[in-house]
């Protein structure tokens, strides 16, 4: 069996080692310029703000949260015992994440609780575990305290170990869990089921068949596959790719550097390396502002199906359900058509600060710079104030192929401050609603109002898809087929059959909550689809486009020392990595 690594933690190591390769490289570059970018290297003492990731491990005392960790890690040297033997909260730095191992709630120490609770508001995410005995009366109120009333529910993940001390199986205990869970299902937790002793003790085994035993009773490699996933739904791992784009550019420069020898031409190579930095940033920047936009509909939208679900009850009828029902249908549609319009005025918003940013570099010191020196070597007769497809009048104290490359710096002067891709008329421009003046064919206001009408034109109608439609009729189907139980349950008396209608009502309300929560998931999936289609036509056309300007410029000139070649690699190794990352967030 192939035991199965944290892969947040492996990345992470990863992107360090290619940050310290960097470094060394550049402090012992002969060029100063090139030195000088150590600067420009990012800390990746974490994928967000320079404090590591934390996982807290929390929940019943004496359910095997240090041996977990013990096994998560590798360390030996952690304390395990039957008894209550963590007294206070143990922080395990591991490949730049922070494990934390925090005493048991609610085992008669107080200030345990005090640590503990300390703990759970200061990590971001928890794992949270039991025993395969499952809740009680303590932990279930303290679990659905966390999750719903501290509204912690996105950040748990809930194990259940020890599960070779008990015969039943996950799939006869997952309907108690619900029981703790409700309104969000067993599955919502990601919950897993395993037995961490076992996988320490396979590791010791010398019999392979004794040991392939303890590996399958440990289940611990789908408790990482869960925990990998977990931490990627929640954004941490595509945040690696942020430092790490940084590391990758600062190689490439760094590089790029070393393969031309004129100051224009470098001139040239920083103002393409800043355009690419404000075409990257504005992607990230919308994402993430997206990205808070559809968290906060799909919540909303998400709860309205949960107050249909809940009227399925004793007292309730079809007709009162039903009411609720088409009500949250209209109030989902409604909610779709203001997400549209949030989206718009953030996409506009994103678009117009982009291209204020662009002015910016063009009109810099920078750019008025390259101008100036590239004017300076032709008849300002010849050029009038603009750039000339006449290049004969290159100095000739210059190199001989200098009035090709002369004429390559003049064109990225010429554009730095522009759009590569040019917009069209039409719906698309309608969609955007800009005004008229900011909209001059062939203006940059033009290209946002084309960039923002392709991302919100006709075909985004998230409402409309046809699973939503499905799952949305498939609660109504529910609504009418438990119709009857609603229309009886008040009026049975015998306590075993009222019970079994109540099963009824129960596992219909669960029926009702996961097909308007399938619909939601509809609903953003169908936001992303259109989100990235308009990513990769814009940003990428433009980040494609600087590329092209900055591969023409330095040509086949590279430089082939020693030096080069290792920051080449870095820069190739630093692109595979974010490769790998955004394959696994994918």
């Amino acid at each position: 069996m192939s035991i199965v690594h944290f892969e947040f933690a492996e990345y992470l190591r990863q992107a360090n080692s290619l940050r310290t390769r960097l470094m060394d490289v550049l402090q012992v570059a002969d060029d100063e310029k090139v030195a000088a970018f150590m600067s420009d290297v990012p800390t990746i003492a974490s994928p967000d703000d320079g404090a590591p990731l934390t996982l807290a491990f929390v929940g019943q005392y004496n359910a095997g949260k240090s041996t977990i960790i013990s096994a998560l890690t590798g360390k030996r040297d952690i304390p395990i015992d039957a008894d209550v033997c963590t007294d206070k909260v143990t922080g395990y730095d591991w490949d730049g994440i922070r494990l934390l191992d925090t005493p048991g709630i609610h085992a008669m120490y107080p200030d345990h609780d005090v640590l503990t609770y300390r703990t759970i508001d200061e990590a971001d995410l928890l794992v949270f575990v039991i025993t395969s005995e499952l809740f009680d009366d303590i932990i279930g109120p303290h679990f659905r305290d966390l999750a719903f009333k501290k509204d912690k529910a996105r950040e748990i993940l809930l194990v259940v170990n020890k599960m070779d001390m008990d015969p039943g199986t996950p799939e006869i205990k997952r309907p108690y869990l619900a029981e703790v869970t409700k309104p969000l299902a067993v599955e919502d937790f990601g919950t897993v089921f395993i037995d961490a002793l076992s996988y320490l003790e396979a590791l010791e085994e010398t019999d392979d068949e004794d040991r392939e035993e303890l590996f399958k009773i440990a289940g611990f490699d789908s408790f990482v596959k869960r925990l990998n996933q977990f931490v990627s739904d929640r954004d941490y791992m595509g945040r690696l790719t942020t430092p790490l784009f940084s590391i990758r550019s600062v190689a490439q420069r760094a590089n790029d550097y070393l393969s031309v020898d004129m100051p224009e031409e470098r001139m040239s190579l920083e103002l393409l390396n800043r355009k690419w930095r404000l075409f990257r940033s504005s992607r990230d920047r919308l994402r993430s502002t997206l990205k808070g936009l559809v968290s906060q509909a799909a919540a909303a939208m998400t709860m309205n199906g949960d107050e249909v679900a809940e009227r399925i009850e004793p007292g309730s009828t079809e007709d009162s359900v039903e009411a609720r029902h088409e009500q949250a249908q209209k109030y989902m549609q409604e909610r779709c058509d203001q997400l549209r319009e949030e989206v718009r005025e953030a996409v506009v918003a994103e678009l117009k600060d982009l291209e204020r940013q662009l002015e910016a570099l063009d009109q810099g010191n920078l750019a008025q710079m390259l101008r100036t020196s590239v004017k300076a070597e032709y008849d300002p007769g010849v050029l009038h104030g603009e750039y000339s497809n006449d290049w004969s009048n290159a100095s000739t104290a210059m190199p001989s192929d200098w009035a090709a490359r002369l004429q390559k710096v003049g064109d990225i002067a010429g554009q730095i401050g522009k759009y590569a891709v040019t917009g069209t008329t039409g719906p698309f421009a309608q969609a955007a609603r800009l005004g008229s003046a900011t909209a001059t064919r062939g203006s940059q206001g033009h290209q946002v109002i084309y960039n923002v009408g392709k991302f919100l034109g006709v075909k985004f109608k998230p409402w409309g898809a046809v699973n939503v439609a499905k799952h949305i009729g498939n609660a109504g189907r529910v609504i009418g087929a438990i119709g009857g139980v609603l229309a009886i349950i008040a009026q049975i008396h015998e306590e075993e059959q009222q019970e079994e209608y109540k099963r009824q009502l129960r596992e219909a309300r669960d029926s009702v909550r996961r097909d308007y929560r399938d619909a939601v998931q509809g609903i953003e999936k169908e936001f992303w689809a259109t989100y990235e289609a308009f990513s990769q036509d814009f940003y990428d056309g433009e980040l494609k486009a600087i590329d092209k300007l900055h591969d023409d410029l330095v040509g086949q000139r590279r430089a082939r020392t020693d030096t080069a070649n290792l920051l080449g690699q870095i820069a190739s190794d630093a692109q595979a990595l974010i490769q790998n990352i955004q394959a696994e967030t994918a």
